[in-house]
């Protein structure tokens, strides 16, 4: 099996959920916090938005983490220069090729018109001296023939990773496991990411579906922040990986004060009930659960609470 590997987006995906900017100073402690966390990727940004956007992913890049700086870019050339002058190492090239696609985002553009966008917009990158992820959107409502053209022009194109996305979070596991296996399949050696929205609230159990089925890479945020109902939570991924023994936990304190972080900045209160991270995760309050945990704390804990920096409680 493939080790898994976590690109966290807070700093791009996170700034599109409602109401929330991150400042450059705010990005440079989440980034910080990220790569203590031992992310193998920060994904920071859109710098053809504004020279604030530039300036934001730059001061990212600047840190020098030991871990590339991902900034995002639609399938244009001005888009990925301004990419490669923020300084980052890899772009995010996204473009969808199904109806909706072609109805809505980019109309009147046919699928082989659109996969030459993707061919310009790769190799144009690969010029620019950037590293390559190519994201086929809305992915999951995508023919699957399709999808596999359009992914087989970015490999050609030299991307050099591949991105599944759920944009609108409507698949379920076992259909994300079909996808994926065949996927993998069709394209065994390319590393091939997941990004999926929560919008069924399906998005962990999909990414561990995913992974199961062959994907080597995962797309999250922290505290599940972005779009509508957001992404694959970081910090619930890590510990069912680490659970899983599929990756170690590099810093299990760390979860809830990245956690915290996020949620302070982005104004978004993180649920009391929310796993791992919640206020009340490994709270106990029935009088039997209260007896059981006060003898031995495993009787009510799925794991010991110490390894995510928390600690059993007790209230009445």
């Amino acid at each position: 099996m493939r080790p898994v590997r976590v690109i966290d987006a807070t700093l791009r995906e996170g700034c599109q959920a409602p109401g929330v900017r991150f400042d450059a100073t705010q990005s440079v402690e989440i980034a910080l916090a990220l790569a203590e966390l031992g992310v193998d990727m920060i994904e920071c940004g859109h710098p053809a938005v504004s020279a604030e956007e530039a300036h934001r992913v730059r001061s990212v890049v600047n840190l020098g983490l030991g871990r590339p700086v991902l900034t995002h870019a639609r399938a244009h050339r001005g888009d990925i220069l301004a990419a490669a002058e923020a300084g980052a190492t890899w772009v995010g090239i996204f473009l969808g090729v199904n109806e909706v696609t072609r109805r809505t985002r980019v109309p009147n553009r046919s699928v082989d018109q659109l996969l030459g966008y993707v061919d310009d917009s790769v190799s144009y990158a690969r010029k620019c001296g950037l590293r390559v992820r190519y994201t086929v959107e809305d992915a999951s409502r995508t023919e699957y023939s399709e999808m596999l053209r359009a992914f087989r022009a970015a490999l050609n194109a030299g991307a050099d990773r591949l991105c599944f996305a759920d944009t609108v979070g409507v698949l379920e596991p076992k259909e994300v496991a079909t996808r994926i296996a065949s996927l993998r399949g069709d394209l065994p050696s390319v590393d091939l990411e997941v990004h999926l929205h929560d919008d069924r609230g399906l998005a962990l159990a999909n990414a561990l579906a995913a992974v199961d089925a062959g994907a080597n890479w995962v797309s999250t945020s922290v505290n599940g922040l972005g779009e509508r109902a957001g992404i694959t939570d970081l910090c619930l991924l890590l510990a069912n990986v680490h659970y899983r023994g599929q990756r170690e936990l590099v810093s299990g304190s760390a979860l809830r004060s990245v956690s915290a972080r996020v949620a302070e900045y982005s104004g978004t209160l993180v649920d009391d009930r929310r796993p791992v991270i919640g206020r009340h995760a490994f709270t106990h309050t029935a009088r039997l659960h209260v007896k059981a945990v006060l003898r031995d704390e495993e009787a009510y804990n799925w794991v010991p609470p110490e390894v995510f920096g928390a600690r059993s409680s007790i209230t009445k």
